[in-house]
């Protein structure tokens, strides 16, 4: 496997998997990718190889050892089989010594999983002399690195423990060797209420603008920016996290609810407990989807009063207090029906907000007045009086779940200050 990126440094990647786990030694591969596209470097090579082929490893170990390579290894290391520490030192000639620091390590993860540490284990704690020792707290079985005559850097082939031993322990020293002297910091951007072509076109006028490494996901409804924003001390890092803040914030201005771990259940939560508004909720296919996520935060009982799950028509009607003659003639998936909901939730309940949703969720049937993942949406507060009509497409749950994320960021935008994107979004599909 070779990247396409003509920039890269020499970088090569030696996966020696264990009995043929070939799709664990890919997940590494993919792991160290990413974590090295966060500084817009990439691998040249990457090599996957069965540990039984001693003789094959021992070549390609060499090959990628030749020149000013940067060569990460990753297995061939366990207690009982030494197979990449021999082949370094004999390809590097340096004698095998013992560290103490990895043995005191192996001998106290041992004893904490109640495993005995037994002479022939120490074994697994000899290196290549001149060698820097990688602690694993996960198994036990340190790695270890090499900065002369190239950067050697090799670690036991657990996937997700094996990526962190290098991210932090081995990087800081690479990334030195090759000269990098800065610090990198994933920002992420979360977006909301937007097509994807409409993102599309906006993403790519922010990387027009933006000098940093981009990347995005989708996920029902909301993307997901991701900068790797860099910076030659932690106040220009800092610095630079602000002027690309504000370059996002130009751009999605309506659509932008938040940063890095924020959800925006929890942004609408803060709102509003922040705001002192009191927040009522009817809901029919959504079945208490998202009063479950409103409740979340602690504290809630500060701004939640009330959701109800009135499914039924009965419910609609003899519970929340909806006008038979709105079902009977509009139906209980309608504008009308919507409005009604969340008014009646919102006088009964006496808060400053009501919200409703109510909808086809699947399947189809012949009484059905509008397609599967049709959803009316009504808000009802001093501010805004809405009702809009949506279609979601996807499996039954997917539509609960995109009807909840919209429902919350009605609420976002309401408490934020504009209701612009509601109409914005009327009758489109999401």
């Amino acid at each position: 496997m070779e990247t396409k990126d003509k920039d890269a440094k020499d970088i090569k990647i030696l996966v020696i998997a264990d009995n043929y786990n070939f799709a664990e030694a890919g997940e590494v591969i993919k792991e160290l990718s990413d974590v090295l596209s966060n500084y817009d470097l990439g691998f040249k090579e990457a090599v996957i190889m069965p540990e039984s082929q001693r003789e094959g490893i021992y070549k390609v170990m060499s090959y990628m050892s030749s020149g000013d390579s940067f060569v990460i290894v990753c297995g061939g290391m366990k207690d009982d089989f030494f197979l990449t520490r021999d082949t370094a030192s004999a390809i590097f000639k340096k004698e095998l010594v013992r560290s103490k620091d990895a043995a005191d390590l192996m001998t106290l993860v041992y004893e904490s999983n109640k495993k005995p540490f037994n002479p022939p284990n120490e074994k697994a704690c000899y290196f290549p002399e001149h060698s820097f020792i990688v602690p694993n707290q996960n198994s036990g079985i340190s790695g270890f690195y090499m900065t002369e005559p190239v950067f050697f850097a090799a670690m036991p082939l657990e996937p997700k423990n094996a990526v962190n031993m290098f991210k932090n322990h081995i990087l800081g020293k690479m990334l030195g060797k090759l000269g990098i002297n800065y610090f990198v910091r994933l920002r992420k951007y979360k977006l909301f209420g937007l097509k994807e072509k409409e993102f599309e076109t906006l993403f790519g006028k922010l990387k027009k603008t933006a000098e940093y490494n981009l990347n995005y996901e989708f996920s029902y409804g909301e993307f997901v920016i991701t900068a790797a924003v860099s910076g030659v001390s932690t106040q220009k890092l800092n610095e630079n996290i602000k002027w690309v803040d504000s370059k996002v914030g130009d751009i999605f201005n309506d659509y932008l609810y938040g940063f890095d771990d924020d959800e925006l259940h929890i942004v609408c939560s803060y709102l509003l407990k922040e705001s002192g508004l009191k927040i009522a909720i009817a809901e029919s296919l959504t079945g208490g989807y998202i009063s479950n996520k409103l409740t979340d935060l602690s504290g809630a009982s500060a701004y939640f009063v009330y959701g109800g799950v009135v499914y039924s028509n009965y419910a609609k009607m003899n519970i929340l207090g909806v006008d038979k003659a709105v079902i009977e003639k509009d139906g209980a998936v309608s504008d009308k029906c919507a409005m009604e909901m969340a008014e009646k939730v919102r006088e009964n309940v006496k808060v400053d907000i009501g919200l409703a949703v109510t909808g086809f969720a699947g399947p189809q049937t012949e009484y059905d007045n509008y397609p599967v993942g049709t959803v009316f949406m009504a808000l009802s507060s001093p501010k805004v009086k809405e009702v809009r009509k949506y279609f979601f497409s996807g499996s039954r749950s997917d539509i609960k779940a995109y009807t909840a994320k919209m429902a919350l960021f009605w609420i976002y935008r309401l408490i934020s200050g504009t209701s612009a994107v509601f109409i914005k979004l009327q009758n489109e599909k999401a």
